[in-house]
């Protein structure tokens, strides 16, 4: 006597490993949105971090914020300057950069970031010392 499972019959699909046109493609679309999700999820992820935290002094997103102001003011922006963190907390980034000038001169930038309400903002002040008297 047959039993139920002995009456059913299987289709195979060919040798192992090989897929239908369908199934080729299903896999080479997983395998292209892989990437793009991970980009996407980066991408997200630091826009979330810019909002949701202070810039650094040396940060890319903090020098072009001082590149912006010292433009007002039309100054060179800064490029091999170097940058000193002050101090930092969750609450506020303090920061100081000094531009050389070819006479001998500075400009003292002493600025900070700070929240005000849930918006980052910057808050300067620009000085220039005069250069060293020789002696």
């Amino acid at each position: 006597m047959a039993t139920p499972d002995s009456d059913k019959s299987r289709v195979l699909s060919g040798p192992p490993g090989a897929g239908s046109p369908r199934d080729n493609k299903r896999l080479a679309l997983r395998l292209a949105l892989v990437p793009l999700l991970a980009i996407g999820g980066v991408l997200i992820f630091q826009g979330l971090r810019d909002r949701l935290t202070l810039p650094d002094c040396d940060s890319d997103r903090a020098k072009r914020t001082l590149s912006d102001i010292l433009k007002e003011f039309k100054y060179e922006p800064l490029r091999d300057q170097p940058i000193k963190t002050i101090s930092t907390s969750k609450e506020q980034v303090v920061c100081n950069a000094v531009l050389r000038e070819p006479d001998g001169s500075a400009i003292v930038i002493d600025y900070r970031f700070y929240w005000q309400g849930s918006t980052p903002t910057v808050q300067y002040s620009i000085s220039r010392r005069a250069a060293a008297a020789p002696g």
